[in-house]
């Protein structure tokens, strides 16, 4: 039982990372003899999702992409691996800090083939644009949640106290 209280209660680093966008944009009268040029973005964030630090952490793309930048500034390394691939090491990732990788190339894009921690291997998450409404409605969301569920509680509770007292217990045997 200790051990798994203190699987809960230690902090622990949780390295996630998402693809933020991709799009391509097509320039007019940008490329060569003034055609058309195809420009590839991409965004990747990892995010460590957990309260202790994640260290060593590794990016690893099919191929060196043409312009990366990594959003915000910290320290970085690029390695090219021997089977050609080609990886970002970031020495440490606070706990709920994240940083972005933004690619932008004139040919094909490289796929993320890895991301990994030193102690992990960083899980992917769908990431999705969502509305974001006032915090009074918010609050009132938050407000009506809690009182939905202390009403099936006290539901339940009454139910089950219904139940209890419909069979009462037979009187005990006299001697």
């Amino acid at each position: 039982m200790t051990i798994v209280l203190t699987q809960f209660a230690l902090a622990k680093g949780r390295l996630r990372w998402a693809n933020r966008h991709q799009h391509s944009f097509l320039l007019p009268n940008a490329g060569p003899n003034g055609t058309q040029l195809l420009i590839n973005t991409l965004e990747i964030w990892v995010i460590n999702t957990g309260r202790a630090a994640v260290e060593e952490i590794e990016i690893v793309f099919n191929w060196e992409p043409q312009h990366f930048e990594i959003w915000n500034p910290r320290e970085y390394s690029e390695a090219h691996l021997p089977n050609g691939r080609f990886s970002l090491k970031v020495p440490t990732l606070a706990g709920k800090e994240f940083f972005s990788v933004a690619l932008l190339s004139t040919g094909p894009l490289p796929e993320i083939i890895n991301v990994r921690s030193k102690n992990s291997i960083a899980k992917p998450f769908m990431m999705l644009p969502t509305r974001q409404f006032p915090m009074w409605f918010n609050v009132i969301g938050l407000a009506l949640l809690i009182l939905g569920m202390a009403t099936v509680i006290y539901g339940l509770l009454a139910l089950v106290s219904l139940l209890g007292a419909g069979s009462p217990l037979p009187p005990p045997p006299k001697p």
